[in-house]
């Protein structure tokens, strides 16, 4: 019954320990900024609405990061993407690649 108690207790205090370590991860990245050069490789704008239609023509109206599949929900109108490691990106931008 002990051992069943210890197993328990540990694995909530390992989930919490991850929980607040991914929180704490998400907190360190910065915002990825359209002049870098990655970036400039995906075409990242900050708003969306500056997209050139005419350049970009698989852009639509409505199209902005957080509604791309690899968007990952962040802080402050802004997320994680697989594209921009370490970065965030803001929720309403949008990048060449955008799916």
């Amino acid at each position: 019954m002990t051992n069943r108690r210890i197993f328990i207790l540990n694995g909530c205090a390992g989930l919490a320990a991850a929980t607040l370590g991914c929180m704490a991860w998400a907190e360190d990245r910065v915002a990825l900024k359209e002049d870098e050069p990655l970036a400039k490789e995906f075409n990242y704008v900050i708003d969306a609405a500056k997209v050139d239609g005419h350049k970009f023509p698989d852009f639509k109206a409505g199209d902005r990061c957080s509604k791309c599949q690899i968007y990952e929900d962040g802080p402050n109108d802004m997320g994680g993407c697989a594209i921009f490691p370490g970065k965030l990106v803001a929720a309403g931008g949008w990048c060449s690649s955008f799916g």
